[in-house]
């Protein structure tokens, strides 16, 4: 039977129109594909070329290197500062930009072949992070890194990057002879554990451990899910018993070492006695989004639901009562005679802010830095109170001490930074309380 006739009524010549134009778009968007993966290679070499740069010009960025009793290594905190700067300039993560870089040196230096298939577009420099990885002691074995670099180069012209991830771990193994000891031993080192929020509050908490463990720790939340199970008032399901076991064996409930919840009550000024409200001295400019007379919020992350925060308030057992403003939702300054910030201000920072002050860091104010804005030390010392107080990560506070990057603070307390090359960082734009229509 003729494959290629038309069913009655069809028109031949429009099918094979139709053919030729779907052809054309495959082709189309595989040039495109192409061709973005050479720039994507471009912008690795480029990015590899700042931070070299950096490390071999570090007074571009860098100040007095002991200042103030303090040392750091100067080639390390001036490329940091070019990464900053490369992450600010094209809107990237810092870690992609470190990422870049590094697979573009790893890449010319120890993967030319794989580089080649990057540079030519039929690659990314993904494939070149993913085979860097397994390198190990083939970093030192110019035969054995020729035989992976060259197998891996025509590998990656014929299958997708998951696969490809795979059998480079595959390969690398198969030349290193690795047993079944040393393979284990291997993959014991990527243990790790992954947080991955999906939507409704809820995500997903996921930890890689050897296999006997977790198959040891499922088959005792089953057996323990499967007693509670008996109790004629229990409505969760085996699922849901499980999850709540493994929770709660996390947060450590009923142990001495249970994680504990600090809750914020708010209280708006209007709500006080005229005696309490006489005692209020100053309020602080808030950032744009929080209303803290409605919005409950977990720091770092934003707002939470309030069946949630009910919950958490149940839980807590101890408060910290805040008073804010009846009408913009702003605290009012907690005063501090001594350097030290108070627990109480701490928390309220990370609160607060969520994450470090510093434009484009990410990093949870919880576990960073309190730093006087106008220094405690010297003759025009700044208070140790919530408008003079500014959470910023470790690696942000030393920039601001021992580089010549300019840090400017806003109205709204967040961070500006002024580069050496004349760049100035950008906040991150509010979104519109409502939609626009």
């Amino acid at each position: 039977m003729d494959q290629s006739s038309s069913t009655p009524g069809e028109d031949p010549a429009e099918r094979v129109d139709d053919v030729h134009a779907l052809r054309a778009l495959f082709h189309t968007a595989e040039a495109d594909q192409y061709d973005a993966n050479r720039a994507l290679a471009r912008r690795a070499e480029q990015l590899a070329a700042i931070l070299d740069m950096a490390r071999e010009i570090p007074d571009i960025y860098v100040d007095t290197p002991n200042r103030g009793g303090w040392a750091h290594d100067q080639t390390e905190l001036a490329e940091r500062c070019a990464a900053i700067e490369a992450a600010s300039r094209m809107c990237l993560p810092e870690r992609e930009v470190w990422a870049l870089a590094q697979a573009a040196r790893d890449g010319r230096r120890l993967l030319p072949g794989l580089w080649h298939q990057v540079r030519e577009g039929f690659a990314t420099p993904a494939h070149v992070t993913a085979a860097s990885t397994h390198l190990g002691a083939m970093r030192h074995n110019p035969t054995l890194r020729e035989t992976y670099d060259t197998t891996l180069a025509d590998l990656a012209l014929r299958v997708s990057l998951p696969v490809f991830k795979k059998k480079a771990k595959e390969l690398a193994h198969r030349l290193l002879q690795a047993s079944a000891a040393e393979k284990h031993a291997q993959a014991l080192k990527e243990r790790r554990v992954v947080v991955t929020d999906v939507e409704d509050g809820m995500s997903w908490y996921s930890v890689l451990m050897p296999t006997w463990k977790a198959k040891a720790v499922f088959r005792r939340q089953t057996s323990t899910a499967k007693h509670l199970a008996k109790n004629q008032r229990e409505d969760r399901t085996r699922h849901q018993l499980r999850a709540d076991l493994a929770t709660a064996s996390l947060l450590g409930e009923n142990t001495p070492h249970a994680v504990k919840t600090k809750v914020f009550v708010t209280i708006p000024l209007d709500k006080l006695t005229p005696g309490a409200r006489a005692s209020v001295r100053e309020h602080v400019p808030g950032r744009a989004g929080l209303n803290l007379n409605r919005e409950p919020l977990i720091p770092g992350e934003g707002p939470i639901d309030e069946a949630t925060a009910r919950q958490l308030l149940l839980d807590a057992g101890a408060f910290t009562r805040v008073i804010t403003d009846p009408v913009t939702g702003v605290i009012l300054d907690m005063d501090r005679r001594t350097r030290t910030a108070t627990p109480a201000q701490r928390a309220w920072l990370a609160l607060w802010h969520g994450t470090c002050l510093r434009d484009g860091c990410d990093r949870l104010a919880l576990d960073a830095d309190i730093d006087h804005w106008c220094q405690y030390h010297g003759p025009k010392r700044g208070p140790t109170n919530i408008a003079n107080l500014a959470p910023e990560c470790d690696p942000d506070h030393v920039i601001k001490d021992f580089t010549k990057i300019k840090h400017r603070r806003r109205r709204d307390h967040t961070i500006q930074l002024e580069f050496p090359t004349g760049h100035r960082t950008r906040p991150t734009p509010p979104l519109p309380d409502k939609p626009p229509f």
